[in-house]
């Protein structure tokens, strides 16, 4: 059973709605009215015991999986058995039941005021509260366990799905089906992440290998390294670590699995993986498959040759997004990452004796020490061995034909280079319209923030075609950027992989003057939320919000600006509302402790602002079908 919450303030607008549906009825509840206009009038009762409360209209849809049908009286007991434990038990409310779609569904309009003692039902977790009650009033009603709506990655299989396994497996027994029945998505995927962890991989290989195999990865960390979680989607399907197993959390699968991850050096090459995913390779199930059943171990510093797969194996991993350099950059770039993940020269130097230059052992040799310079030149993370003079460098490059400016041993391991400026990934000016069309039309979010965005370079397509945002500091510098994957459910970012990660967070201001004090803060899960929250603000005041207020997404809550935010009394944690928004909102709490949670009723602010223009454009629509059929 999905159950969809969303809160307003006018009854009237909402009740036409529910009751000029084709085929409405009006099934239950404990109100008198009988019609749109009079229960308005009656939901006036609650309503003058609290004059001073703001959205207090509650609207909730139930509805069961395809297949699952229930009666009336039923449906009143569901109705009136999730109304109760949801703490609605002295508040008015109605139920309506709709048979307008193929989904067997009811919609319980309510007043938030208890007529008891005129207080607001308290809303917090409201959406964990509900679906832990859906769950069970599905497992009393012998009905089918759905997805919650909002919970994308909460996949159990529809009752098709379910028929059809028991019928293959009755054929398969009787002789009639050659094959068993086939796996489930699920089965499929815990399979193949056991088939490619038996060598005890580093999580970044582990990740590519998954990629190539057709399964989507996506995982998040905070700044100290902490895993914020893992999720897996085949085929349009995905599940988190923690619904798969323990095994195939992001902690389960190095205590459970083996797997190699150590966050200084593999993170970069995460987050490359995830903004760049490894195109699905033919050949790639059966690779695992072999890497499975042969439980071949990447080799370590205790072995120091690498078998023929394994070094086609990572000169295909360092050399993903490198395809369209030349093949002498390419390999340039390759030794460089292999060095950054803390392979030994002679192992980089294998890898590169892959490539399709057919470079010779001396010259492999010659790449190693060119990117052991460049890594001394500009991060200072290795020093060249003192026998290593600029000069011979320099004819190895010549030697190679290698247009690469390198610095002498000397001045690179004793200068410390600059500190150069955060440079944002370039825009694709011909995508600006794209964006713009896809923020307002799709997202909901006016032109009002979306041109001032796009004008600030804040928010646009780079020419890679990601959706970046751009992170500031305080003081309005840009210091990074973050990657949103349109399609992902909870809208949360990616780290771009070229931020220097210093403080910085995407953050937009409304309200009052520029130079006044903030006095409100939201604190959203990425920069599509801040904006719908922002949205849903300036809707709610008619216009700008009376006081200054900022809109921040945070993606990691040890990196806030709590020298700002610990002044501020009105701080509001809006993260999504699921269990990671809710973790964050705990430790934001334990630093700031005057915050207050105001999840979104659903897993997403944007989802919101989507529904309620939806509803508020169903509701213009039904009027003018009625003045139309009234002529």
């Amino acid at each position: 059973m999905i159950g969809k919450q969303t809160k307003g303030r006018g009854f009237r607008k909402l009740l036409d709605y529910l009751a000029e549906r084709e085929d409405a009825q009006l099934i239950g509840g404990n109100m008198s009215g009988r019609n749109a206009r009079e229960l308005a009038r009656e939901f006036k009762l609650s309503r003058q015991l609290n004059s001073d409360a703001d959205r207090v209209v509650y609207h909730v849809s139930l509805s069961t999986a395809k297949g699952d049908k229930l009666d009336d009286e039923k449906w009143c007991e569901i109705g009136d058995r999730y109304m109760k434990e949801m703490g609605f038990d002295a508040n008015q409310f109605v139920i309506f039941r709709h048979h307008n779609t193929d989904d067997d569904h009811i919609h319980i309009a309510a007043s938030r005021i208890r007529m008891d003692t005129g207080l607001v039902v308290h809303d917090s977790w409201d959406y964990v509260r509900s679906e832990k009650v859906l769950r069970q009033i599905e497992q009393d009603y012998d009905l089918v366990q759905v997805q919650g709506s909002r919970e994308k990655l909460n996949r159990t299989p529809s009752t098709g799905q379910i028929r059809r396994i028991i019928r293959e497996q009755e054929e398969y027994s009787s002789g009639k089906r050659d094959t068993p029945p086939e796996r489930t998505i699920k089965e499929q995927i815990q399979q193949t992440i056991d088939s490619a962890r038996v060598d005890n991989p580093q999580m970044p290989l582990l990740i590519m290998r998954l990629q190539s195999a057709g399964i989507s990865v996506r995982a998040g960390f905070t700044r100290n390294g902490k895993s914020k979680g893992i999720s897996y989607e085949k085929d349009g399907i995905a599940f988190s670590g923690s619904q798969l197993g323990a095994a195939y959390t992001f902690p389960g699968l190095q205590k459970h699995r083996g797997i190699d991850y150590q966050p200084e050096r593999d993170d970069a090459r995460i987050e490359h993986l995830l903004n760049n995913p490894v195109g699905q390779a033919v050949e790639s199930e059966p690779l695992i498959n072999a890497i499975a059943h042969n439980k071949a171990q990447i080799p370590t510093t205790d072995q120091p040759k690498l078998t023929p797969n394994h070094i086609a194996e990572l000169y295909k991993y360092y050399s993903a997004d490198l395809h369209s350099l030349l093949v002498t950059d390419r390999d340039k770039e390759i030794a460089l990452l292999a060095l950054l993940d803390n392979q030994p020269d002679q192992k980089v130097e294998e890898i590169l004796l892959a490539s399709p230059a057919g470079w010779t052992h001396d010259e492999a040799k010659a790449l190693v020490l060119i990117a052991l310079l460049r890594l001394a030149s500009n991060k200072q993370q290795e020093r060249i061995k003192a026998g290593v003079a600029g000069e011979e460098v320099q004819h190895l490059e010549k030697e190679l034909s290698l247009n690469y400016s390198v610095s002498s041993p000397a001045s690179s391991a004793d200068l410390a280079p600059p500190a150069l400026p955060f440079t944002p990934p370039p825009e694709d000016e011909s995508k600006r319209r794209v964006l713009q069309y896809y923020l307002t039309q799709k997202r909901g979010i006016s032109n009002y923030l979306v041109e001032p965005l796009q004008r600030q370079g804040l928010g646009y397509i780079d020419q890679q075609e990601n959706v970046v945002f751009i992170k500031r500091d305080l003081n309005g510098s840009k210091s990074g950027a973050l990657v949103w994957d349109t399609h992902c459910q909870d809208n949360r970012c990616t780290e771009y992989l070229d931020s220097d990660r210093s403080e910085g967070w995407f953050h937009l201001k409304l309200g009052g003057e520029a130079e006044d004090k903030i006095e409100r803060v939201f604190l959203c899960s990425s920069p599509i939320d801040a904006l719908s929250l922002a949205e849903i603000d300036i809707q709610g005041h008619k216009g700008q919000p009376p006081v200054r207020t900022m809109y921040m997404a945070v993606d990691d809550p040890d990196n806030l600006p709590v020298e700002l935010l610990r002044n501020i009394s009105r701080i509001g944690l809006a993260f999504n509302n699921d269990d990671l928004g809710n973790e964050t909102s705990l430790v934001v709490q334990e630093k700031l402790p005057q915050a207050k949670r105001i999840a979104p009723s659903g897993l997403t602010w944007n989802e919101i602002l989507i529904e309620q223009q939806q509803q508020q454009q169903e509701i213009v629509e039904q009027k003018q079908r009625s003045r139309g059929f009234s002529r």
